[in-house]
């Protein structure tokens, strides 16, 4: 299995041998919440169209799979020493990230916030700040192989990285029999107690979340095959009553506290 250069709250690593099954070898392969791409990276098709609507990932995935300029790892790499392993130069870091407007600076800097900050965690605040504290890591590394393998990985696909909302009608365009598209949106909370702090300055509502539901069976009745990950609760038993259910448990990895990490109840829902 290839694994994603990034840490990633959510990301379904753990659980491929479920998913990739379900997945099958697609025609075209559509992710619009595609963040590391831990799934993408795994799935043999002849297309990949992967969205996200965080428009700091995607440029940092297109300035590193440029095939005119393999120079992009190396400017990471520059971050990546002992003194800048220090609250001070995190915190100094990141104001520079949330003041710049050079799309390659940020996207450099994504790659050094993702690897100083508390737990790997991506959260902007309502201004589109990124406010996630110093993590205290021992000795972080810049990821230069897996980046490396990220890059070759894609160059030899046909590949298209885009940054728009998910209803947005143009990823689905021709969409048909032989096209797999998979959504693994902002989760529903699991409890009223565990909502979790927004992943992109807009957030992510429950009324998108019986948007996605829509989609999904619309795309569904266009040919196309449609799976869905969620939190296995009533409210999204509720959502995708149309769709077979697969369910399983996952162990969580993000926490503030170690003694509080357990597994938790998760479903596929397939249209």
């Amino acid at each position: 299995m290839r694994k994603p250069f990034l840490k990633w709250a959510g990301n379904k690593f753990r659980v491929l041998p479920e998913l990739l099954p379900l997945i099958g070898t697609p025609r075209r392969y559509i992710e619009p919440f595609s963040g590391s791409t831990a799934v993408a990276l795994n799935v043999n098709a002849e297309e990949y169209v992967l969205n996200d609507i965080n428009k700091d990932l995607i440029n940092l995935y297109r300035y590193l799979t440029n095939p005119n300029d393999d120079s992009f790892l190396k400017y990471c790499d520059e971050l990546f020493c002992p003194e800048n392993n220090d609250k001070e130069e995190y915190l100094a870091f990141r104001k520079l990230f949330n003041n710049s407007t050079d799309t390659l600076e940020r996207s450099r800097l994504f790659v050094y916030l993702n690897r100083h900050c508390f737990n790997g965690l991506t959260r902007y605040n309502s201004k589109g700040g990124f406010n996630v504290p110093f993590g205290k890591m021992k000795n972080p590394k810049c990821p230069v192989n897996e980046m490396m393998a990220f890059r070759m990985y894609y160059l030899q696909k046909n590949h298209r990285f885009v940054s728009t909302s998910f209803e947005d009608s143009a990823l689905y365009e021709n969409i048909g029999s032989g096209d797999v598209v998979y959504f693994d949106p902002p989760y529903v909370p699991a409890s009223d107690t565990a909502s979790f702090t927004d992943y992109a300055k807009e957030g992510f509502t429950y009324d998108q979340q019986v948007q996605l539901a829509e989609l999904a069976e619309s795309l569904s009745n266009r040919g196309a095959k449609v799976i869905i990950s969620n939190h296995d609760v009533p409210t999204t038993r509720e959502l995708y009553k149309n769709a077979e259910i697969y369910s399983l448990e996952v162990s969580r990895s993000i926490s503030a506290k170690g003694s509080s990490r357990k597994k938790a109840k998760e479903l596929s829902a397939v249209y």
